[in-house]
């Protein structure tokens, strides 16, 4: 359920979670658990990617 970022050197960037996707799912929100939400290139994610959405939405699964 949580995700790391290849992409990022920042070291707080770790256990994130994926909330939506955006330009057909190559980019991914996430919250990382110091707070910060960004969008993240999906291909720099490591982990399995589950979109919790904001409670409207059905989670998602992307295998990609």
């Amino acid at each position: 359920m949580f995700v790391q970022s290849n992409g990022t050197s920042h070291s707080k960037h770790v256990d994130g979670i994926c909330l939506t996707q955006r330009r057909a799912g190559r980019d991914t929100l996430v919250q990382w658990s110091n707070g910060d939400r960004r969008w993240e290139p999906t291909s720099d994610l490591e982990g399995n990617i589950i979109l919790m959405g904001n409670g409207d939405q059905e989670e998602e699964e992307y295998n990609g």
